[in-house]
């Protein structure tokens, strides 16, 4: 037979085994032509072939491939002489390799005959038996439905189940259905059947016996033109899915030699019989020493590459040379024996796709954002579409890349398999990496013994460790913020991140930190502390900088990040202190509301970084750290976990002053071996003999009954800095009398009188005072530790701290504030006026963002009007969260409806306000919390409630009598554990449950966030709240030695969807990421306005965000039923249905935003 050279080369497929067949001929000079289908326009494979030319225009996609007559005449024109068909697609059509033939192209492959009976499931079995090659029970099914059907239950009534029902032309698992009962056989032979035909072109199936526990075995075979024909061993391929091969290994482990020669021997014999030639396969089910043949693929596999390693055969390039004339023993195949084909290492081929395993494995499409591929000794990679940017279709096949590993021993590839899978970075579309590698960890793989239900039967393989693909969730977050800024800061306050300086971090001393407070609680228990302090003489400090500083001052936005940095220097320079204040407070909901920040994980660091130094933090009692009662297990829960994490001092208060609600709490506290230190909320002034309400004997008595419910501090809580100098000598004189628990007193310092304040105290022998280094001191913080410290100098009680080693820590934070100018609070100087409206520091700089925010800053000083004008209305209680929360949002409330009225004193505008209100508030939808008050949730208030005003705003709903918490059932937090986790699909630990029963939404939120975004405290807060300016590089570290170096390199213009592609180097390697751009929206969808006439408009009376939808269209509601709730900054406000009715349609979507006066609903 002469030699035929080849010339020119067209595949007719796509993908991997395109680019395969291209490089094979690449090699061997031969010049090659790709087709693709539009779908495929910007595929990989279409650039790696010398032409490409497009085919299919108008069909579907997979339909593109299976155009006989269309190929071959692209091929014609191209001037082809041979086709390689690649597996899938046309690889075992008959009529294909026929066509060729008659068109004068050589098919690399089989005679079309030879094709035929091969690719005919029951053609190839019947050759089979006619060889003597043992054969599973089966029968191929044509026809009708009817018909096919009938000889389906005919076959099942005779073998019994299970069977497996396969397409009959064409492999890949496709069409595969294993039946178990009868009655299943309808449906699994109209889906087999269906899909075949979509697959194949034909809709005949096959029924075989189906065996439970084989492995899958399969020999490669290769035959020239001349009749020699050779087997190349075999190759496990057990390890399927859905029939689907997932794992395949050369040659196969654990099979016994006997049974091994047997198979390879039967192989040959059938494919001699059938006069093969060129690449092929036959399959084989192995069960001990017993083996079937089940079917002969006529083409080449996709697992031929693990042969190729274990045998140095190109088989790409023997099926070209077959082709050209070449004898297998000619040189330029180079098999001359059987004998010479010697199998050295074991390969293992790994199957890549895009793939969600956590969700059965549904194919995934989209973009590869990031691309690194796994290299190195031992591994070779046979993929297509693998770069970024590249667009993976959910039209075909979702093989993305094979991974081959090889090494001497199986032990060795299986771990070449692993190195490989670790180092794979692909983002942008799901992948079956994780599994991949579960399977490669297991011990029956890694034994070799695998069967081909190992995956059907192995549960644990699905237990997928997340991809965290940080880097890539922190390039969005960036994005996000350089496009659209932080959430949280107004576009005309956005700073550039390049104008800081890098802040002046104190030396931090050398050796262990000094013995502090912290020792002594460890080492006396709260009652020896308490005692340790009543025995000296100077007075001792609490540092409130890391917690009421910066919530009083910068709206408690301050990061994790930056308390860190300073904490170990501050344990050593500041040893002498009591405590630091440090969480607690509003500081927990703002971490996760506004940071993304896990406020535990902040206390956990904090306390590892000044172990020397209490731990302090802020307990609203029954309302723990939240705006309401909750039951009383979350709350000691709640103690137990915070005392467990590091809380060492736990100030206790109720916003109300009422002991009751306390009670839980300190109870609680004093089993976990921590300090109770109990609050009294100071208000009045207890020097003026006209504030007659809150006077020493108020307070001597609620000291009293505090130190008989088990403190062991008292603390007096000024939260507002309304403690006058003379009125903290009496109060502090009065209090020693009453009570021989040491006394700490906290204080703001709006008013600028603190240190005159704290002076005074001294003098009467207070024990602690709260103070802030003095670069975040004054105004609505606290008084400045600095000054202090230089007032007590040569006093008795001198403070044993030295400003010399303070002022480090001072100059630091100077720095750092810095970064944090938009949130300031925006007081220039401090303020007697303090003393009229009674705002808390910690209120004053969350207030005014939310005034801001709801467009009544213009009106600053009407809304501190209003906030003194509630309090009278209310009753003047103690103003503190919660019960200042609700205060602040009443007075916004009143503004925004108009419901002040003015008068030239603060008690005839508060009775002329009370009669409108009361007049008014049918069609009123008051603030949540306001409402919640007044039910009582908060506990009662000093005197009891306005009880006009009460039943105007409660309009009917019930109350609550005595305790809140008291009626409250427990809540089952092992159940909400569990439940969050089912929900997010991540193990949430019970810190986080207890995070959600304080915050249910604002965790939500969190949680959703830290899912989109990662960790994104890692980030320096300049880029954190401000992102990154264009040419700018960071440095992010992701965790000890994992360093991001991370550049913005361009922001591209939005389309016309308004979404921008921001460019970055990530590691010097080019990444993008797609951000909408929110102020440039396609389109502005015009908000309905409520007719005020109309009885059946329902109107927003606050701007916000919907939050809650109650209804829908079509309900029916009484009076009174919540209807939507909005949130605007914290605010929540219930809108009700004016009266009972259906509801005709609602307007706003959930997250909606809306303006005052917007159509909520419609009433009919």
């Amino acid at each position: 037979m002469p030699l035929r050279p080849i010339q020119k080369v067209l595949c007719a497929n796509r993908g991997e085994i395109a680019i395969r067949v291209f490089r094979a001929c690449n090699e061997l000079g031969i010049r090659t032509v790709a087709i693709y289908s539009d779908e495929d326009r910007t595929h990989e494979h279409r650039h790696k072939a010398d032409e490409a030319y497009l085919v299919g225009r108008g069909k579907r996609p997979v339909e593109a491939y299976l155009g006989i007559d269309e190929i071959l005449d692209v091929a014609q024109k191209a001037g082809v002489d041979a086709i390689h068909p690649g597996y899938g697609f046309l690889s075992e059509n008959a009529a294909f390799a026929e066509a060729c033939e008659r068109r004068g192209i050589r098919f690399i492959g089989p005679r079309s005959d030879v094709v035929r009976t091969m690719g005919d499931k029951v053609a190839a079995k019947r050759l089979a038996e006619a060889c003597g090659v043992p054969v599973v029970p089966g029968v191929t099914l044509e026809g009708s439905d009817a018909d096919v059907l009938a000889q389906a239950q005919g076959f099942f009534a005779k073998h019994g189940g299970p069977i497996l029902v396969k397409a009959a032309h064409g492999g890949g698992g496709r069409g595969m259905r294993v039946v178990r009962e009868a009655k299943a056989l309808e449906a699994a032979l109209a889906s087999a059947r269906s899909e075949a035909k979509s697959a194949f072109g034909s809709s005949a199936v096959f029924l075989e016996r189906f065996l439970e526990r084989v492995r899958h075995i399969e020999v490669q075979l290769l035959g020239d033109l001349h009749g020699n024909l050779v087997h190349l061993h075999e190759r496990d391929c057990s390890v399927q899915r859905r029939h689907q091969k997932v794992i395949e290994i050369a040659p196969a482990p654990n099979l016994a030699p006997a049974v091994k020669e047997a198979i390879c021997e039967a192989a040959v014999r059938l494919a001699r019989e059938a006069g093969y030639t060129s690449a092929g396969t036959a399959e084989f089910l192995v069960a001990g020493d017993a083996f079937y043949f089940i079917e002969c693929n006529a083409r080449l596999q996709v697992e031929h590459t693990v042969t190729e390693q274990v045998t140095g055969v190109d088989l790409v390039q023997s099926q070209l040379r077959v082709a050209e004339g070449y004898r297998l023993d000619a040189p330029e195949v180079g098999i001359a024996r059987q004998e010479d084909v010697v199998p050295r290492g074991f390969a293992v081929q790994l199957r890549v796709t895009t793939e969600d395993p956590a969700n059965q494995f549904m194919p995934d499409a989209g973009i590869i954002t990031a691309w690194r591929a796994a290299t190195g000794f031992g591994i070779r990679l046979d993929g297509s579409n693998g770069y970024t940017n590249a667009v993976i279709s959910p039209s075909y096949d979702s093989m993305l890349v094979k991974v081959i590993a090889y090494a001497p021993t199986f032990q060795g590839a299986v771990m070449k398999g692993q190195r490989a899978l670790r180092e794979f970075r692909i983002r942008g579309v799901k992948t079956n990496l994780p599994f991949l590698e579960n399977v490669l960890a297991h011990p029956a793989f890694q034994q070799g013994e695998t069967y081909t239900r190992f995956i059907d039967e192995t549960p644990e393989l699905f237990q997928l460790e997340p991809r965290r693909d940080r880097a890539s969730k922190l390039l969005q977050y960036l994005g996000d913020v350089i496009v659209n800024g932080h959430p949280t800061i107004k576009k005309a306050q956005r700073l550039k991140p390049t104008q800081f300086l890098e802040p002046r971090l104190p030396v931090t001393p050398p050796g262990p930190v000094p013995r502090g407070t912290a020792q002594i609680l460890a080492e006396q228990g709260p009652r020896g502390l308490a005692d340790w302090v009543l025995s000296q003489q100077r007075v001792l400090l609490t540092d409130t900088t890391m917690r009421d500083a910066h919530q009083s001052l910068l709206a408690t936005r301050m990061r994790t990040r930056d308390l860190l940095r300073v904490a170990p220097a501050t344990a050593h320079l500041a040893s002498e202190l009591f405590s630091l204040e440090s969480w607690g407070g509003a500081t927990f909901d703002t971490a996760y509301r506004f940071l993304n920040e896990d406020p535990w994980a902040r206390l956990r660091a904090l306390k590892a970084a000044a172990p020397n130094l209490l731990q302090q933090m802020l307990l609203r009692g029954a309302n723990a750290v939240g705006y309401t009662s909750y039951p009383d297990n979350v709350v000691e829960a709640f103690i137990d976990e915070a005392a467990e994490a590091g809380v060492d001092v736990f100030r206790i208060f109720d916003s109300l002053n009422d002991l009751g609600s306390m009670e839980v709490s300190i109870r609680r506290v004093l089993t976990t071996g921590k300090v109770a230190e109990v609050a009294i909320c100071y208000t009045g002034d207890v020097a003026n003999p006209k504030r007659t309400k809150y006077t020493l004997d108020y307070y001597a008595d609620l000291a009293r009954r505090i130190e008989d419910a088990g403190a062991h501090f008292l603390c007096i809580k000024d939260m507002a800095g309304l403690l006058r100098p003379r009125a903290a000598a009496m109060l502090v004189q009065r209090l020693r009398e009453v009570t021989r628990l040491p006394i700490h007193l906290h204080m703001h310092d709006t008013s600028g009188n603190g240190i005159a304040s704290y002076l005074e105290a001294i003098e009467q022998g207070v024990h602690v005072v709260d103070v802030a280094l003095g670069s975040m001191a004054g105004l609505t913080s606290q008084p400045s530790l600095n000054a202090l410290v230089s007032a007590l100098r040569g006093h008795p009680r001198e403070t044993g701290l030295a400003n010399a080693r303070l002022q480090p820590l001072a100059n630091y934070w100077e720095d750092v504030r810095e970064y944090y100018a938009p949130f300031e609070a925006g007081l220039k100087s401090t303020t007697s006026e303090v003393y009229y409206h009674e705002i808390p520091g910690g209120q004053y700089s969350n207030l005014r963002p939310q005034v801001a925010e709801l467009g009544l800053l213009a009106r600053w000083n009407d809304v501190k009007d209003a906030f003194a004008l509630v309090n009278v209305l209310v009753g003047d209680i103690p103003k503190v969260t919660p019960s200042s929360k609700m205060v602040g949002d009443f007075a916004i409330f009143l503004l925004k409806n108009d419901l002040t009225v003015r008068a030239s004193t603060l008690a005839e505008a508060a009775a002329l306000t009370r009669q409108k209100l009361i007049e008014q508030a049918p069609r009123l939808d008051f603030p949540t919390s306001v409402v919640g008050y007044f039910r009582g949730e908060l506990g009662q208030p000093p005197n009891g409630f306005p009880e006009d005003l009460r039943a105007a705003v409660l309009k009917g709903l019930p109350r609550v009598e005595g305790r809140p918490s008291a009626s409250m059932p427990p809540l089952d937090l092992d159940a909400l554990q569990r439940e969050l986790s089912a929900k997010t699909g991540h193990a949430l630990t019970r810190v986080d449950a207890l995070s959600s029963a304080l915050y249910p939404r604002v965790m939500a939120g969190y949680l959703e966030d830290l899912g989109r975004y990662e960790d994104v405290s890692i980030l320096d807060t300049p880029n954190y709240f401000y992102g990154m300016e264009v040419g700018q590089e960071i440095w992010v570290d992701l965790e000890p030695g994992k360093t991001l170096v991370i550049s913005l390199s361009a922001v591209g213009e939005p389309d016309e969807e308004g979404v921008r592609t921001v460019y970055f180097a990530l590691n010097g390697h080019n990444r993008t990421v797609l951000v909408r751009d929110r102020g440039r929206a396609a389109t502005v969808e015009t908000r309905r306005q409520a007719d005020r006439g109309n009885p059946n408009h329902v109107a927003a009376s606050m701007p916000g965000t919907v939050i809650t939808l109650h209804v829908k269209a079509g309900d029916t509601v009484e009076a009174g039923a919540p209807l939507v709730t909005l949130e605007a900054m914290k605010m929540e406000t219930v809108v009700r249905a004016p009266r009972a009715g259906a509801v005709a349609e609602v307007v706003p979507a959930l997250k909606a935003s809306v303006q005052g006066g917007d159509l909520l609903a419609v009433l009919q």
